[in-house]
């Protein structure tokens, strides 16, 4: 598979993890669950803008 190709489905992978984490986050009662996924949330955040900018980096170049 192309690395283009490959990092373009990991990120949207990422970002689909991020909506379905604060979803299910913002459903449950359970507080510690909730912001666990929350936390959840927030390090596939960081992990699809660090996919992004490696996609901008081979794009750039």
């Amino acid at each position: 598979m192309e690395v283009r190709t490959f990092l373009m489905r990991a990120m949207l992978n990422e970002q689909e993890q991020v909506r379905d984490y604060q979803r299910f986050a913002q459903t449950t009662d359970n507080e510690e669950i909730s912001r666990a996924f929350f936390e959840f949330a927030e390090t596939s955040g960081h992990t699809a803008a660090r996919i992004k900018a490696l996609l901008d980096k081979i794009e750039a170049e």
